[in-house]
């Protein structure tokens, strides 16, 4: 009789093994219930079930997929400013790095992005563009010097200056960030908007009011050609012309562009 129960006993405890490795997920799984959740804009999930499949995909030797399970957490961390908690993940990451692979060169080159995210966060403004810059050396190697990539590495260079009250240096890193976005997507493609905007910021601080408005306005022109008249996203871009007319003295062009951005339109 206890033998029978010796054996009742085993073939139940194997049975239980057998159910729990079957609910066992791959990283794959993992991964996509991640992705999911962050579609669905519940950050804090997503970062649990990244985290999740970058230990799966770690046990499963699959370093690029580890790789990019830690940078989708590094960017969700950053954008909540959990700055530290970023960087912890991302460096889990380097051990890689000296993985000759272009692919996992790449995704190298986006977790260095990302810890330049998380110090510029930290307003340490020299580890951010060590990474930053590390990113960028990574990616022309491999992407040449006229890729929508290298554009995205130099606007982040470009702001991390601007931060630090170096608005020149700030110009000429935005300067070719525009040309590489205009050469690729036209003089009013939506990456362009981007740089025109910075371009304006950097010129209204050094206080060239004219060149800020130059850029500004062609900001505003392309977001319009993007989205139409009297669009609500157009706001941002009516208040920036209207400080600087402010700043100017021209309050009457600056009351004009301060309607329009409040929505006014007459």
């Amino acid at each position: 009789m206890n033998k029978l129960i010796s054996i009742y006993i085993l073939i139940s405890a194997f049975g239980t093994l057998q159910t729990k490795a079957s609910t066992i997920q791959s990283g794959n799984e993992l991964l996509v219930i991640a992705e999911n959740f962050k579609t669905a804009n519940n950050a804090d999930s997503a970062i649990i079930y990244f985290q999740k499949a970058s230990i799966a995909f770690d046990a499963e030797k699959n370093t690029a997929l580890f790789i990019h399970a830690n940078n989708q957490t590094g960017i969700l961390l950053n954008r909540q400013d959990k700055y530290v908690e970023a960087k912890t993940v991302l460096t889990k990451s380097l051990i890689s790095v000296d993985d000759p692979t272009d692919s996992i060169q790449l995704l190298i080159s986006t977790t260095y992005l990302n810890l330049g995210v998380a110090y510029g966060g930290e307003e340490d403004f020299e580890n951010s563009l060590l990474n930053h810059n590390k990113s960028l050396q990574i990616r022309l190697r491999i992407l040449g010097p006229e890729h929508r990539d290298i554009a995205t590495n130099y606007g982040n260079i470009g702001n991390i200056y601007f931060r630090k009250k170096e608005y020149d240096t700030a110009i000429t890193i935005h300067e070719k960030a525009l040309h590489i976005r205009q050469k690729l997507f036209g003089e009013k493609g939506v990456e362009v908007i981007q740089s025109y905007s910075n371009l304006g910021n950097a010129f209204r601080e050094k206080e060239k009011y004219d060149s800020a408005l130059v850029y500004f306005e062609k900001a505003l022109d392309s977001k319009i050609t993007q989205v139409g008249e009297g669009s609500k996203d157009l706001s941002k871009y009516y208040k920036n012309i209207s400080e600087v007319h402010y700043l100017m003295n021209r309050k009457e062009l600056g009351d004009q562009y301060l309607k329009k951005s409040n929505g006014v339109f007459e």
